[in-house]
């Protein structure tokens, strides 16, 4: 989603690749050349597998999903900060439409300042999430178009061939 499909993206932190990985990241998933596309899916998908796991157990999907996707945008420890501060805040730390609202309060020094991590620009792992998952929708329903195109062409194939029995029958007579 970063990267564009640029393999050679680089941000302005310094992460790079098509999965846009840290150095340090890169290093601890085996990835030695962060622009290779190859090692840099492999390393962002094991990352992302592992960061999921690391969530708690209650989380059910789908917001387990969209918190390993904060956490890999903006990291593991800011992640949890902003469910504390949501639970702190009375909403629902175990789904993403509570803890989105308080992400991008990491911006603020009144916020951070009562957090483990600190400061973090938490309205781009809300941003993040909302572009991937806006892409996930539209992959969806491409292939729901697909499927029920693919379901009347075949449909129109059986008629084609109802009515070509049709007049072949009534050729016959």
């Amino acid at each position: 989603q970063e990267s564009k499909w640029n393999s050679k993206a680089v941000s302005g932190t310094g992460v790079k690749g098509l999965m846009m990985l840290t150095k340090s990241t890169a290093e601890e998933m085996g990835v030695k050349n962060r622009r290779d596309p190859f090692e840099s899916i492999r390393g962002g998908t094991k990352y992302f597998v592992r960061l999921k796991k690391r969530l708690p157990k209650h989380v059910k999907e789908p917001d387990r999903t969209w918190f390993a996707l904060a956490a890999y945008n903006v990291g593991l420890g800011h992640l949890r900060d902003a469910l504390n501060l949501t639970k702190k805040l009375g909403d629902n730390p175990d789904r993403w439409t509570g803890v989105k609202k308080h992400l991008p309060k990491l911006t603020q020094p009144h916020w951070y300042n009562q957090t483990k991590y600190g400061y973090a620009r938490g309205h781009e792992p809300v941003q993040f999430v909302t572009n991937v998952r806006r892409f996930y929708n539209i992959l969806i329903l491409n292939n729901l178009i697909d499927k029920t195109v693919q379901k009347k062409n075949k449909e129109k194939g059986l008629e084609k061939k109802k009515l070509e029995n049709t007049l072949g029958m009534r050729n016959k007579t």
